[in-house]
């Protein structure tokens, strides 16, 4: 897979049931995967005439108009989330329709890494810093704006080469860590990074092992993440522009060298920053995902 993203190879409609007559005009699943991956979102698109709701999984779906009569919605499986069906459910009054998405499995590889033992064997003080700022990277997403932030293509934040894929299983100094849950670009320390899109700034702090971070709130619980950088030039509550420059590639926290650690959480989901590339970025923009300006 290149990192632009690319399309996503044909996603057949699953079979439907109708749990109430449904008129010709009415309520209608235009769009829905067939599946999923472990860490992969997708859009899905409805017809309806009023109000929509619907959950994903359990969980209620963000359903935003695209355009006369068209609504769509996020969904998305975390990175360790177990294989297997999921349930979908669409509802405008009291028609209903019902689907379900398979989970599947997916190969992540291995990397091995040499680090500091310090930045690797937390104790002490390094520790309880650690615990502070994961919850402060909790409390950064909440609250997320209910409607869609963007209008326009998501974007790469860097161009350069790929050192560490989505959902690597980390070895680190000869123990094995968590996964990787972002996308690792390495470039020249210096070199720009920009807003994936447009979004609101609910975190720009120096963390231990995260180093210089910038998180963005995208809308509708989609945040993304920008880790390492040698600094950031944008503030907690700040509206920011896609492809606006806020910040610059580091090496800052646990880092082996100067990269950009690129993150998507999708309401609370650890998802592949590629996946929402091919679903909102240019490639699903000319299939018609992604919403023109």
């Amino acid at each position: 897979m290149s990192s632009e993203g690319k399309a996503l190879r044909g996603w057949p409609l699953i079979l439907l049931v109708v749990t109430l007559a449904t008129p010709a005009l009415g309520l209608q699943l235009r769009s829905c995967p067939a599946s999923l991956g472990q860490g992969e979102m997708a859009v899905v698109e409805v017809q309806a005439k009023g109000k929509v709701t619907g959950g994903f999984a359990g969980e209620p779906l963000f359903f935003f108009p695209y355009a006369p009569d068209l609504y769509r919605a996020l969904i998305g499986v975390d990175l360790e989330a177990e294989p297997g069906p999921r349930g979908l459910q669409v509802a405008e009054g009291e028609r209903v329709l019902r689907a379900t998405v398979m989970v599947k499995r997916r190969p992540f590889g291995l990397q091995r890494l040499n680090l500091p033992p310090e930045m690797v064997e937390l104790r002490g003080e390094a520790l309880r810093r650690v615990r502070r700022e994961k919850a402060l990277i909790r409390r950064a997403l909440l609250g997320t704006k209910p409607q869609p932030l963007w209008r326009r293509p998501f974007l790469l934040p860097l161009r350069g080469r790929i050192t560490g894929a989505f959902g690597l299983q980390r070895l680190i100094n000869g123990r094995f860590r968590s996964r990787h849950t972002g996308l690792d670009i390495a470039a020249p320390e210096g070199t720009p990074v920009v807003a994936t899109n447009d979004g609101v700034v609910v975190l720009a702090s120096s963390l231990y092992l995260e180093g210089n971070t910038v998180i963005m709130d995208h809308g509708l619980g989609l945040y993304s993440f920008y880790l390492h950088l040698k600094e950031f030039f944008v503030k907690r509550g700040q509206r920011i522009q896609r492809g606006k420059v806020l910040g610059l590639v580091g090496v800052s926290g646990r880092a082996s060298g100067p990269h950009l650690h690129w993150g998507v959480v999708l309401r609370g989901k650890r998802v592949d920053p590629l996946s929402l590339l091919e679903a909102l970025g240019e490639q699903g923009w000319k299939r018609g995902l992604s919403r023109r300006p």
